[in-house]
């Protein structure tokens, strides 16, 4: 579910599919209404013999012509190139490859292509990829001529060459081999006949059915030729690439699994690298993931999870070039040159990225650190609560503020006897919340989500960033008229600052008012970003029920940033769970244009509320400076998401008076704190910083918002819970705290409630939603294309 779909349709069933479409409100497009014509357009280029500079790499070409030019380009440079016929197809056809070998070069690299008969273009960049490494001595760039020399390259351009003719010369869409059963021609899937889980996902064991994986794993020559070639080069083999096409996406194994097991995450990492490096040749975007990531369906038998789970092979990769799917297997000959271009780059890139010296990622522990809670009684007390992070180095959970104001901090073992002997001393007051840090965080489990299995992200688990991030672009998938995911801005480590606008059509004719709600901006607090995802999925699903929330949903236009800070956020769960900052250092929520630098900040970066050099020093908060205002015309409310606490906190936190409409907002706040605890009986308070803390500070974010823009509603929750866990809260207390503080953003939404109740709720179909699919149109046959 919730992917495209291309399908070829034969024109004496055009009609009927297209009332078939309507009949299940399914959206489609034409993308080529004379798919032969696409076909036409396919130049196959004649070779001139022995003159290999006239091989271009502008039109596809003939089995012939590949075969001939690896003989000449050979031929040409004995001492570096040598061939070798490493088997016969079905048909007798030799299965050619071709070894590159530089002295020095142990390391191997397999690459195959071509395994698939109508998949064109992977023949046509293999070739270009052996003519670049011949040449590399005289390349640009300094990572070809190292990879160059760096490995033993071994290259099957064409690993199916019977399918490969049959498609050139009688039907171009032909894929299989050409294996024949009950004297037939049907072929066999060679990427379903490998002995990796056979034919138990998305094959078929009946000849007449698309996939068919073969009577059993192995029959067919090519499959068997190319798993001997990789058996007699297991030695040393680093690498082994299977290019594929379409779908530009890069498939890490294993393809039957759900989960991402063994080094998925090196090789995400690595080809990560390579896909930004691809985009910034021709501006071509390529995903990566698993295939069941990548397409939400699960395959058996093929190449890649076979040579990685049996040769034990470490780096594993399937590459589905160009395109999307607008041309398809039509892929037209004027974007041969520039795939093969965006590839060699990815490729060259991904086996440069192996070897650069990283030093290795050691999460902090906080084993045996404690959770102090200290109430200082008097000014003497507070100073020594004050001096706690230079004589300790403790970390601060709640900084001092005032007298008789709790302080939480987490103090290191080896401090431990000295602070216990000198506080009491000084006679403060002091208790344990948690002896050990390291157990509580190690509580807080955190869940993977399943691609487009939209039940597998819920709230009683924490999520990474990743599987947010997947989970939020499959919900505009799913709700397509609704919702939309946007780019505001790259953080320091250039990731994707997300933002997700929510409006529901109720055809009324003026603007609505805007919430604009922010999450994340310190890393360390994980109920953030698990509210606010939360709260987004109540507001887009809540048409689909008939009460409160749903007036609220309909009343405004909506604007949620859940992770404001992803590089921390990514940070607290690989590293540091402590981590409050971006990656520069700054305190975000210092760092805006109100009252810079005044009170409660420092200048010192490794403070923990450094404020940066200057107001809107870092590209997380400029993004949301700038996000708010293009959004600032009708915004009513502003609300961030903070922890811990459990108050709510009004403008301005800079200063001790209460200014503008703070009367007006405090007592939606008090209100609002009243609905939370009818629920569990949560307390919160209400006010200033100053009032609720007992400190204040500046460049924070709301109040920015609300004196640059003048947004009458402004607030910051500071969550559950006042201490006991902190920041190890609980999986336990996600969802309950997400239902409390929804009662608490219900009370004040409704404050305008005068307005809202005489509004008419819309009328909605019954029925259940059916998901929009986006079908393509071609005058052959129906057929799907699938890796």
């Amino acid at each position: 579910m919730f992917s495209d779909i291309q399908v070829l349709v034969n024109p004496m069933d055009l009609e009927i599919f297209k009332e078939r479409l309507m009949h299940f409100g399914m959206n489609s497009r034409i993308l080529s209404d004379n798919i032969q014509r696409e076909f036409d357009q396919q130049v196959i280029h004649r070779y001139l013999r022995l003159k290999t500079s006239s091989y271009s790499w502008n039109n596809y070409h003939s089995l012939e012509d590949v075969y001939q030019w690896m003989s000449d380009i050979a031929a040409k440079y004995p001492k570096l190139i040598k061939l070798k016929d490493i088997g016969k197809t079905i048909e007798g056809r030799e299965i050619l490859a071709m070894n590159i070998h530089r002295p020095g070069s142990k390391r191997k690299v397999i690459i195959d292509a071509a395994m698939h008969g109508n998949e064109w273009i992977t023949a046509e960049f293999v070739t270009y990829l052996a003519n670049e490494l011949v040449k590399a001595d005289k390349a640009m760039s300094s990572k070809l001529r190292r990879v160059a020399h760096k490995y033993n390259w071994f290259l099957i351009p064409v690993a199916n060459p019977d399918g490969y003719v049959y498609s050139m010369k009688n039907d171009r869409l032909w894929r299989n081999n050409r294996h024949i059963e009950n004297n037939n021609t049907i072929g066999v899937d060679l990427n379903r006949n490998f002995d990796y889980s056979f034919c138990t996902q998305g094959a078929n064991k009946e000849p007449s059915k698309d996939y068919f994986c073969g009577s059993k794993d192995f029959s067919e020559p090519e499959s068997r030729a190319i798993a001997d070639f990789v058996r007699i080069h297991r030695k040393d083999l680093y690498f082994y690439i299977s290019l594929h096409a379409y779908g530009q996406k890069i498939l890490i194994p294993y393809s039957d699994r759900v989960k991402h097991v063994e080094n998925f995450g090196e090789l995400e990492n690595y080809g990560k690298q390579a896909i930004l490096k691809m985009y910034k040749v021709n501006g071509v975007k390529y995903g990566i993931g698993t295939i069941y990531d990548s397409f939400g369906y699960r395959i058996s038998g093929d190449s890649a999870s076979w040579v990685k789970k049996n040769h034990k092979v470490k780096y594993v990769l399937t590459m589905l070039l160009r395109d999307n799917g607008t041309y398809g297997h039509a892929l037209p000959a004027n974007q041969i040159l520039p795939t093969c271009e965006e590839t060699l780059v990815g490729i060259t890139e991904i086996l440069t990225a192996r070897h650069r010296r990283v030093a290795p990622c050691i999460p902090k522990r906080y084993k045996n650190f404690s959770l102090i809670r200290g109430i200082p009684v008097n000014e003497a007390h507070l100073s020594f609560f004050n001096n706690l992070s230079a004589l300790y180095n403790v970390n601060y959970w709640r900084l001092p503020g005032l007298v008789h104001r709790p302080i939480e901090f987490i103090i290191a073992p080896t401090n431990r006897e000295d602070f216990v002997r000198t506080a009491d001393k000084a006679g403060v007051y002091y208790s344990t919340l948690i002896e050990d840090v390291q157990k509580a965080l190690d509580m807080q489990t955190v869940k993977s989500y399943i691609r487009r299995n939209m039940e597998s992200f819920d709230w009683r688990s924490f999520f990474r960033l990743q599987d947010i991030y997947a989970w939020l672009w499959d919900l505009e998938t799913q709700y397509p008229e609704v919702m939309q995911v946007k780019t505001i801005g790259k953080s320091v480590e250039k990731r994707d600052i997300l933002a997700v606008n929510i409006e529901h059509k109720t055809g009324r004719a003026k603007p609505k008012p805007k919430v604009i709600v922010e999450g994340g901006i310190h890393a360390r607090e994980w109920i953030s970003q698990a509210f606010v995802t939360y709260f987004l999925y109540q507001i887009l699903t809540a048409v689909e029920s008939n009460n409160t929330l749903r007036i609220i949903a309909e009343t405004y236009q909506w604007h949620f940033i859940p992770v404001l800070n992803p590089d921390g956020y990514d940070y607290t769960h690989n590293t540091d769970r402590m981590h409050r900052k971006n990656m520069n250092h700054v305190d975000l929520n210092r760092n805006f244009g109100i009252a810079f630098g005044t009170v409660g900040v420092s200048g010192k970066k490794s403070s923990e509320i450094y404020c940066g050099p200057h107001a809107f020093s870092e590209p997380e908060s400029k993004a949301m400076a700038d996000f708010v205002h293009a959004n600032s015309r009708d915004l009513m409310f502003y609300l961030a998401f903070h922890a811990y606490g459990q108050y709510m906190i009004l403008p301005y936190t800079h200063l001790k008076v209460h200014l503008e409409n703070y009367d007006e907002v405090h007592e939606m706040g008090v209100m609002a704190a009243s609905r939370i605890a009818a629920r569990y009986g949560t307390q919160y308070e209400v006010g200033t910083a100053y009032d609720t803390v007992g400190y204040m500070t500046s460049g924070v974010s709301g109040c920015w918002v609300k004196k640059t823009f003048n947004v009458p509603y402004v607030m910051t929750f500071e969550m559950r819970d006042q201490g006991q866990h902190g920041f190890a809260l609980p999986p336990k207390q996600i969802l309950p705290t997400c239902k409390e503080t929804m009662d608490g953003i219900i009370s004040l939404l409704m404050h305008k409630k005068g307005k809202l109740k005489d509004q008419v709720l819309p009328k909605t179909d019954s029925g259940d939603m059916i998901f929009i699919n986006h079908v393509v149109f071609h005058l052959v046959l129906i057929k799907m294309f699938i890796y």
